[in-house]
């Protein structure tokens, strides 16, 4: 039979770990019953906004990605879409999507999204990161697209814990000459890079762990000096 002190460490490491447990902080799917669609998170709270002198594509709402599957009647499913990207040799790394989310209360935070790249759109995007919402830096491998499909990316930020915790925290999903060049290329091989070519987004998550309350480990704290004082 467990000791007092035992069961009193197990039931408490059992409250922190079910704290800990991976949670949606914020999510955007661009979805709606009508036609007043909106860059409102369905999860949580936060902003999402054009950056680097893009705009809404024609049209700014379009037919979503096929894993959203938060989309069920009579509520439809859309991307978010932008045009108007920098000329072919200029401001790599500048233009596309920002999002702006309070990672506060959490930690371990991880991105994941898919993008739709049109075929004359940038093939290389490249996520980035702020811990003050205005200095943002390159996160990961360059995400590599493909003509008018949408492409799965996950970026795991849970090492940088300068993201836990953090009120100001955003990313940026913005288009990158491609690697080695001075130049876009066409996310399509054959196709030419355009500025109107669009960026699409969908299912746009942010994850993170709750952090366990300071009562939490302390109680766990006291739990363990029971336990030494006992034996």
């Amino acid at each position: 039979m467990k000791s007092l002190s035992s069961l009193l460490i197990s039931s408490v490491v059992v409250a922190i770990s079910g704290t800990a447990s991976a949670a949606v902080v914020t999510q955007w799917t661009f979805n709606s019953s009508n036609a007043a669609l909106t860059l409102t998170p369905y999860i949580g709270t936060g902003t999402a906004s054009y950056v680097g002198g893009t705009a809404a594509a024609s049209p700014a709402f379009a037919t979503g990605w096929v894993d959203d599957t938060t989309a069920v009647s009579p509520v439809l499913n859309y991307r978010w879409a932008m045009s108007t990207f920098p000329a072919a040799g200029a401001a790599s790394g500048t233009a596309g999507a920002q999002f702006a989310v309070s990672t506060a209360g959490y930690q371990n935070v991880v991105i994941t999204f898919g993008l739709r790249n049109s075929n004359s759109s940038s093939k290389y995007a490249m996520l980035q990161y702020s811990t003050n919402g205005t200095n943002f830096a390159d996160f990961g491998d360059v995400i590599n697209g493909t003509g008018d499909t949408f492409t799965s990316v996950s970026r795991d930020l849970s090492a940088l814990t300068s993201t836990n915790n953090n009120s100001t925290f955003a990313f940026r999903v913005v288009s990158v000459f491609a690697p080695g060049t001075s130049a876009y290329v066409a996310a399509k091989t054959g196709s030419s890079y355009a500025t109107s070519g669009t960026y699409g987004f969908d299912l746009v998550t942010v994850n993170g762990t709750a952090i366990p309350s300071p009562g939490a480990i302390a109680l766990l704290g006291f739990a363990g000096l029971v336990a030494r004082r006992r034996r």
